[in-house]
Parts: C-alpha cells; structure tokens; sequence
C-alpha cells in the first residue's frame, strides 16, 4: 500500500491518578464542520477528494453515534504512546493523555496502514483487552477516519499526499473487511455484542 507519515510505537502505559472525561464526540463534529465549511471553497479541486468526502464523514457520523451513550463517560487517563511524524520540518514527539482505548484502536488502525500484522497477532491483542478496554469506544475510534483527515488536510494545506490519500480510499473496501473480522473476534468473547453498520 504505502508508508504511513508517523510511526507508532506502544509503550508501557502510565496509569494518571485522575479521571478524564471522554471528549472525542465534540472533537470529532467540530473536524467535520471544519472539514464541510472547508471542502465547500476547494469542490472540484481534488476528484480524489470530490468522490470519497461523503462517505469519510458518513463514517465520522457513525463513530460519533457509537459515542452517543458515552456523553457523561469518564475514564482513568492514561500516557501510553509515542508519535514520531516523518517528512515534517522536524521530528516530534507526542506524549498523548488520553483513554487506553485511543491508543489500542490507532495501533489496530496503524497496522491496517501499514501492512504489518499478522492477523492472529490483532485475534491475541483483542483477547487479551477484552477485561481492559471498553469495545465500543475501540470501534467508534476505528471507524473515525483520522487518517483520511489527515491526508486531506495535507492536500490543502502543502498540496500533498494526493497519492496517499488516493490509496487510503482505494482500501476502503478492504478496511471495511478488516473491521467485521476484528468485531466478530470481540463478539466472540464479549457478552454485549458489537454491530457495524456495513
């Protein structure tokens, strides 16, 4: 496929003596408003970006509905993770305060990128988090496109990453499968049962 611009790496997470509360649903309408009022001054710019736009935000819609019991939802934070973005001025390195379920699903997410995994490796991570992670907020994380934003926001801001962005919609298809094989194996051993809307 192609390499992704920031490479992931798991640490071994800090657990903060506080709670955080679960914020992602206002972030993430906040980007599609961002992304919609934008998108409407750069239309027939980008085909690449004309084609696949509804169905990214019909996706985002999704995850934030995933979110909708969760309004009132806290959770110990926790520092578990490193970004390192490449083929920027300068490398930089994110110490993220979030949920543990942020960086579980971007690592599930990173390895569909980027075509590292092993399947049966991402079957053994799900059964091993089934008692710590929370699957609901794992896929609604999933099914939020941040890449797809990402590569969009690059094309208009740089004008880059046509390609990128390009491949990233030509899987689409693909990741779909991936999501339905990774909800069935959590269903396999969760009592409350997880459904995607494809």
């Amino acid at each position: 496929m192609y390499v992704v611009d920031y490479e992931y790496y798991i640490l071994n997470p800090i657990v903060l003596d506080k709670k955080k509360k679960l914020d992602w649903s206002n972030l993430w309408i906040n980007k599609i408003n961002y992304i919609s009022n934008y998108y409407k001054n750069i239309k027939g710019k980008y085909a690449i970006i004309d084609d696949s736009i509804d169905y990214y935000i019909c996706m985002s819609e999704v995850a934030i509905y995933y979110l909708k019991k969760y309004d009132n939802y806290y959770d110990n934070a926790f520092v578990q993770h490193k970004l390192i973005f490449k083929n920027s001025f300068f490398d930089r390195l994110f110490l993220k305060e979030d949920l543990k379920e942020r960086d579980f699903a971007e690592y599930i997410k990173y390895l569909f990128l980027s075509q590292d995994y092993d399947v049966n490796y991402i079957y053994s991570l799900i059964k091993k988090g089934i008692a710590n992670f929370n699957y609901d907020l794992v896929i609604a994380r999933l099914l939020f496109p941040s890449y797809y934003f990402y590569y969009l926001e690059k094309i208009i801001v740089d004008g880059d990453d046509y390609e990128k962005l390009e491949n990233l919609v030509k899987s689409s298809g693909k990741y779909e499968k991936y999501l339905i094989d990774i909800v069935n194996k959590i269903n396999q051993y969760s009592t409350k049962k997880i459904i995607l809307p494809f």
